[in-house]
């Protein structure tokens, strides 16, 4: 019996043993002194096992229970580099694990795919080395997740020709992988949609110097619910004033790209400006939708002029926004035009009444006259003083 004990503790010296040779080997060119130091701390096995447990389970499903594996210190070292921003140390250390026959599991793959991709605007490499990884896996019979699909296909947006996209496309789904249902399932019809719209956050931050806009540009394209929840509320609403092939236009462009329009971020970032008491900010974010190419619809109008409206100093913004609205054959609901009137009459001066009357009048020159009864439900329960003034102004152009 304890012959048998002395052979199992042999046994598990020389595993350990063989485990701190492979470490050694695996860390023996790091040149980072960050990383070095990292590395430098863990002095035996039970150090380098205590660290690659909670690494390693915090990237894999499977729980390190035995003597650690080759490829768990091969990926927990991969790991430590990538946490210390060293990418390129990163990827040779995997190269040498590659040269020493130690094979890569999941969680190696994809935190390496991981990390190429979404660093792929630091060397050109590697949204090629992402996309040789993540055909590898599934050559093994490996099912990237949802993540490294997304992080591939943002990669290939920002830095290759839609073509890539495309052959890309065709490569993965000859190998049989399927996304989940809660990623995009992109065609090679609507690729060019696709990939503008995953390249969208780079494109908006780059148009505008506006720190805090670029902040909300960032945050609304890398979260999915504020997405998901502002384009339910958009095609509702569009529905809602009539706009039935709006909603269907962009019913339909979700359908087919399996991308959410472009159209529903901006809008939604400039409603969470308008939310957070920033007209200017939402004016800018308005431009930089124009200039970046998408066109507004009418939900984007309505909650534009109306937030326009609540500041004094841009009730001419809105006017202009409103009258733009209607020449691009856009029929703006009672609620917006009579914010805009409304504009005008809370100023208290004859020349912002005369105004008003004005804009009035260019709105029935282009077809639409105002609803006063529908106006009326608009303005409940604000000042009499208010709705006096607004009526007047609507009635001197409706008797006249």
């Amino acid at each position: 019996m304890a012959e048998t004990e002395v052979k199992s503790n042999s046994c598990a010296d020389d595993l350990e043993k063989h485990v701190m040779k492979v470490f050694k080997e695996a860390t023996k060119d790091c040149e980072d002194k960050e990383v070095k130091e990292i590395f430098d701390s863990i002095g035996d096995y039970d150090d380098l096992n205590k660290y690659a447990i909670s690494v390693f389970n915090s990237m894999s499903e499977s729980e390190l229970t035995a003597v650690l594996p080759d490829v768990a210190i091969y990926t927990v070292v991969i790991w430590a580099c990538i946490s210390a921003g060293k990418i390129m140390a990163a990827h040779k250390v995997y190269h040498h694990m590659i040269a020493n026959g130690v094979a890569p599991t999941s969680c190696t793959y994809i935190i390496l795919i991981n990390t190429l991709a979404t660093n792929s605007s630091s060397d050109v490499n590697f949204v090629g080395y992402a996309k040789k990884y993540f055909l590898e896996m599934l050559d093994k019979g490996m099912t990237p997740i949802s993540s490294s699909y997304m992080a591939v296909f943002k990669a290939i947006a920002r830095q290759e020709p839609v073509e890539k996209a495309r052959e890309f496309l065709e490569q993965i789904q000859t190998k049989g992988f399927s996304p989940k249902l809660d990623v995009p399932h992109f065609d090679v019809a609507y690729m060019e949609e696709a990939m503008n719209a995953l390249k969208m956050s780079d494109v908006l931050i780059n148009a505008t110097t506006d720190k805090k806009l670029q902040k909300l540009y960032c945050e609304w394209s890398t979260t999915c619910k504020p997405l998901r929840d502002e384009f339910p509320k958009m095609y509702k609403a569009l529905k809602a004033d009539g706009n039935d092939d709006q909603a269907m236009e962009l019913y339909r462009r979700a359908w087919d790209t399996n991308i959410i329009p472009e159209v529903v971020l901006h809008t939604g970032v400039i409603e969470d400006c308008l939310k957070a008491g920033n007209t200017k900010c939402a004016l800018k974010a308005y431009r930089t939708m124009l200039a970046t190419g998408v066109a507004p619809n009418s939900y984007t109008y309505t909650v534009l002029i109306k937030g326009l409206t609540a500041d004094p100093q841009f009730v001419e913004d809105a006017k202009k926004c409103l009258l733009e609205m209607m020449d691009k054959g856009m029929r703006p609901n009672a609620a917006t035009y009579t914010a805009v009137i409304e504009g005008f009459a809370r100023q208290e001066d004859k020349e912002a009444e005369e105004e008003g009357k004005q804009f009035v009048e260019v709105m029935m020159g282009k077809g639409l006259e105002p609803n006063v009864k529908a106006m009326m439900e608009v303005l409940k329960g604000r000042p009499k003083g208010v709705i006096r003034r607004v009526i007047s102004i609507v009635l001197s152009k409706l008797k006249g």
